[in-house]
């Protein structure tokens, strides 16, 4: 190197190092965490699952209903 010339020295090297394992690490904890949306979605999908079986047991009773009248 040229005397007026500087390079990335080892001290900014291991700050970069040891800011990006913090930003990993955060990123990492966010991720095994459960979000408030997906417990959320997972409600409104249990939900939705329990109006549907609701809604089919309601149409076979009203189509067993229409046989014992037809017949």
């Amino acid at each position: 190197m040229k005397k007026g010339e500087s390079g990335i020295t080892l001290i900014s090297l291991v700050i970069t190092i040891v800011v990006l394992f913090i930003l990993a690490a955060v990123l990492v904890d966010a991720s095994l965490q459960v979000a408030p949306s997906t417990e959320a979605l997972n409600n409104l999908r249990n939900d939705f699952h329990n109006e549907q079986t609701e809604t089919e047991e309601k149409i076979n009773e009203m189509t067993n209903g229409w046989e014992d009248v037809i017949l």
